[in-house]
């Protein structure tokens, strides 16, 4: 699903117009790209939680040339599923990913 694609459903669900839907499907995510930026965690009851964390530099290698890379620290954003969300995803059938090891 795009962005306009979930601004058309919002549309459709609410009665609202396209033009307005998709204004509050940007906002939306520009309040939540606005607080990751700032270094705050954003929760979502039922749904998940998003939250900024660092990567540790480590080495690596290319799988194409075999040659080893040093990776930098890196800050990426995190999305840990809720419990609501998890119990959904598994009636609707998906099964959960585990850690690997």
């Amino acid at each position: 699903m795009t962005r306009k694609d979930l601004a058309l459903d919002l549309a459709h669900r609410l009665n609202l117009d396209i033009d307005d839907a998709q204004a509050r499907v940007n906002a939306f995510f520009d309040v939540i790209l606005d607080a990751l930026e700032a270094g705050d965690r954003i929760e979502v009851r039922g749904f998940g939680a998003f939250q900024i964390i660092e990567r540790p530099a480590h080495k690596s290698r290319n799988p194409k040339t075999g040659q080893r890379l040093e990776v930098e620290t890196r800050r990426t954003v995190k999305f840990k599923p809720g419990k609501q969300l998890q119990s959904s995803l598994r009636e609707a059938g998906f099964k959960a990913q585990g850690k690997k090891g």
